[in-house]
């Protein structure tokens, strides 16, 4: 490059300087500009910063409700429309059943098998010990014979010459079951010194010329199927899982050999709960 003329050494050196710092310059800001990027804090809105929400803490498991104020409780061993009565505790004797001591202390099935923890069954046992309420007053709404009552559930019924038939062609059978009272259970008797309860059914049937099967097993087959609101006399009651056999005499009673050590003799209709089948035995 050849100096103009009138242009010192100087001069040109400045120049050539110069526009070396405006490159230099340049090529930072371009740098600057890459990186960074153009300011935009003049255009950005400053919003302000939310609250925080507090969140409610649900605790694990099942909710439980609150227990209401002021409800009453119910007296422990109170059953229904005892109230608050006491109770007397007694010992039951053979041939008691629940149905007859709710009667006897004037209250309810109901009751009795609330006071004893009995839950919907029936079934109690000599020697067991059963409470009893003892206060009239608690004991009055509960009056009477309890409407569950199963041996006397079925209303009276007006007598019918047909149904009356088989109770008279009955009648010779009962009355040879009569006859043998107070003769001592034999195992595998059939009289005329004694009997065991099948060996007793199957000689007072043939008093009327019916031939019955010789052990329970084949009793509870005989004749045909009946219900304990439809029993006639001679009619057979068959439980103990089908182990003892009694015969129907009438008026809620029946005649068998008990079992050893015992004789023939008469007794209340087993509780519905353990009989095992009802058979009426056609003549």
């Amino acid at each position: 490059m050849r100096a103009s003329p009138g242009e010192s050494q100087a001069d040109r050196l400045w120049s050539v300087a110069s526009l070396v710092v405006m490159f230099v310059l340049s090529l930072v800001c371009g740098v600057l500009l890459a990186v960074h990027g153009p300011s935009e804090s003049s255009s950005l809105e400053v919003r302000p910063t939310p609250t925080p929400v507090p969140v409610p803490q649900i605790p694990h498991g099942p909710v439980m409700p609150e227990p209401v104020r002021g409800a009453p409780k119910k007296p422990a061993g109170s059953g229904t429309g005892t109230g608050t009565a006491t109770v007397e505790k007694i010992t039951l004797r053979p041939g008691d059943t629940l149905y007859a001591l709710a009667r006897a202390h004037g209250t309810s099935v109901k009751v009795l098998q609330e006071l004893n923890d009995l839950g919907t069954s029936a079934l109690v046992y000599a020697g067991d010990a059963l409470g009893v309420p003892t206060d009239p007053e608690s004991a009055q709404p509960q009056m009477g014979l309890p409407e569950n009552d199963p041996s006397e559930s079925d209303p009276p019924m007006k007598k019918d010459p047909k149904k009356e038939a088989p109770k008279s062609r009955a009648k010779p059978v009962v009355a040879f079951a009569r006859a043998q009272l107070g003769k001592p259970y034999v195992w595998g008797g059939t009289g005329p010194r004694g009997y065991d309860c099948s060996g007793l059914v199957m000689r007072a049937w043939e008093k009327a010329g019916v031939q019955l099967p010789r052990t329970t097993w084949g009793q509870v087959k005989a004749g045909r199927a009946t219900t304990r609101g439809k029993l006639v006399p001679g009619d057979l009651i068959i439980s103990n899982n089908g182990g003892h056999v009694q015969l129907y005499i009438g008026d809620g009673k029946v005649i068998h050999a008990p079992g050893k050590g015992r004789t023939v003799t008469t007794a209340p209709l087993p509780d519905p709960s353990g009989v095992d089948s009802y058979r009426h035995i056609t003549p």
